[in-house]
């Protein structure tokens, strides 16, 4: 979690006392192992997760912010792309509320296997993408880089490993206009993509983390300018995750 300056007072020491606490992390990774969650289970077969990391699991921290935005909105109005599978729980949690196939694009070759043995424990019918989508770019591929945490890779957060993914332009994505959400946790490259957001004429859903690690005031109040001036209208937050909706649709 990347939490803005207020959030940070109240949750820090709760962060680490329950969410990264390498003590929780141990027990969970060497006596429980799995994750679970609710009627959902996850296997964890990925090196690069901090052992610390793992006691999210164990208190089911794990990708708070956004799971509790998608248990409150989505529902069987909504058919979903994902950027960003991980472990494939978010995948997972909109498939279970909205009953629909889902589109998923992960840049992290080396997360697949695990990702979509995930998906399909949980009975997920789903379309995987080892592509970074694009919108009208000229350059066919793009680098990101991998961090130790598989959660941080990114785009725009420089390490020592860095990858070569193909980019796959939204209009050769099969049935691309028939889904109206967009899920994105991409550690920064949210902005890219609501930059681009006019050009996703049948979006009108919209899930997204923004990075404060990444961005500056001026950089979020241009993000929300950029939505608002395309007819999106926040619905709900938690902490640093938002749900828009564009004008004109009905929400419950």
């Amino acid at each position: 979690m990347v939490f803005d300056k207020v959030s940070k007072i109240v949750v820090v020491p709760i962060y680490y006392l329950i969410h990264h606490n390498i003590i929780f992390g141990f027990i969970h990774k060497y006596l429980i192992k799995k994750f679970y969650y609710k009627n959902l289970r996850f296997n964890l077969d990925i090196d690069s997760i901090p052992i610390q990391n793992h006691s999210s699991f164990l208190f089911k921290t794990y990708e708070y912010n956004d799971r509790v935005l998608i248990e409150r909105n989505i529902t069987k109005k909504n058919k979903s792309i994902i950027i960003g599978g991980g472990i494939g729980f978010i995948p997972a949690i909109v498939h279970k509320y909205s009953k629909k196939k889902i589109l998923i694009f992960e840049i992290n070759k080396k997360i697949l296997g695990n990702l979509e043995k995930n998906l399909k424990l949980n009975k997920c019918s789903y379309k995987l993408y080892n592509k970074n989508l694009s919108v009208k770019d000229k350059k066919l591929k793009k680098n990101f880089y991998l961090s130790k945490d598989f959660l941080a890779s990114s785009s725009r957060i420089k390490t020592k490993s860095k990858i070569i993914v193909q980019n796959l332009d939204y209009r050769k994505v099969t049935s691309f206009n028939q889904f109206n959400t967009l899920v994105i946790d991409a550690e920064g490259d949210e902005e890219y993509y609501i930059r681009k957001i006019k050009f996703f004429k049948k979006i009108r859903y919209l899930f997204f983390e923004l990075h404060f690690n990444i961005f500056n005031k001026n950089k979020i109040n241009k993000i929300m300018r950029i939505l608002k001036k395309n007819g999106f209208v926040m619905k709900d937050k938690c902490f640093n995750s938002f749900y828009f909706v564009r004008k004109g649709e009905v929400w419950k």
